[in-house]
């Protein structure tokens, strides 16, 4: 039978030279014996991949060893919190643990075409257990205001003011009136600018001089989206019409401008209950934390709300 050495800590790596001694004097029944560290708890967890084809993997220069996890999942992940336990099956979710003849870059894992070189030395196959993805997604609309965990729906939490179908704490205008809200705020985000003093705040003020017409129908035109932009006369009054109570020209425009937020995904991964298997030798794991990944997804999304019915 073989010996299989894992050189975790300096206390396995004193009964190493008893294991070889071992061999020496009582042979191997099925082939040599087979050194590994099998230490990847300080090394970075890495990623790349797409639907269908996500690879999460560490690489532990010192032994010229890896550790990667592929799932073949063709659902786009990292767009929203979520707990994915996914079974490995040894094919499409599949663990392998590779020890190589030379250094090994992120290039052996994340190019199109994979370098020729290194040779794998050992190839284990992880058969069978379970990955977990622990996915953290936060939503931001950059707007000033801080978030409120409330369905209230004057709160920047998750109600939808003006029922637009994006929560008040990732839309970029809370009210619906084409005026952005980090324009809308004001200079002091925790008193906002009240323009009419009604006692709504302008970024949930559908008429925020008080006119009679709404902030989203003091424009142009009907292709007009930017009531900002619109300022009747600059020598008698530089505020924007929305912001003029004199003018009140009226254009009906029922459409909502492109809004934007921001999206960062955090993940964690790990591995429980792993049999990996390389002909006829076995190493399992009962737990593996492969780690975290911060900001796997960092993005701006840019999306045009459908106006309510």
């Amino acid at each position: 039978m073989c010996y299989f050495v894992f050189l975790e800590n300096t206390a396995m790596k004193k009964y190493f030279f008893i294991l070889v001694l071992s061999a020496l004097v009582y042979g191997c029944d099925d082939g040599d014996i087979i050194y590994t560290s099998f230490n990847f708890s300080n090394v970075d967890l890495q990623f790349c991949g797409d639907p269908g084809d996500y690879l999460f993997f560490k690489i532990n220069d010192a032994a010229n060893e890896s550790l990667a996890l592929q799932l073949g999942t063709t659902e786009e992940l990292f767009l929203v919190s979520d707990t994915l336990a996914i079974s490995l099956d040894g094919t499409t979710n599949v663990v392998h643990f590779r020890s190589f003849n030379g250094t090994v870059s992120a290039d052996y894992f994340c190019d199109n075409i994979p370098p020729t070189t290194p040779d794998v030395a050992t190839d284990f196959i992880g058969s069978d257990g379970e990955s977990t993805l622990f996915i953290t997604t936060v939503f931001d609309d950059n707007d000033g205001i801080p978030f409120d965990n409330s369905f209230d729906i004057l709160g920047e939490g998750f109600g939808d003011f003006d029922e637009d179908g994006l929560p008040n704490f990732y839309d970029y205008d809370d009210d619906g009136d084409n005026v952005p809200t980090a324009n809308e705020i004001g200079e002091d985000p925790d008193n906002p600018r009240d323009f009419d003093g009604d006692g709504f705040p302008d970024y949930l003020d559908e008429d925020d001089d008080n006119d009679g017409v709404l902030t989203r129908y003091e424009v142009s035109s009907e292709t007009d989206l930017n009531p900002l932009d619109n300022i009747f006369d600059p020598s008698v009054n530089p505020n924007p019409d929305y912001l003029n109570p004199d003018i009140h020209n009226e254009i009906i425009v029922d459409v909502f401008r492109s809004h934007s937020y921001n999206l960062k995904t955090d993940v964690r991964v790990i591995i429980e209950n792993l049999v990996l298997i390389s002909e006829t030798e076995q190493i399992t794991r009962e737990f593996l934390n492969m780690g975290t990944l911060v900001d796997i997804v960092n993005t701006d999304i840019a999306i045009t709300p459908p106006f309510p019915d």
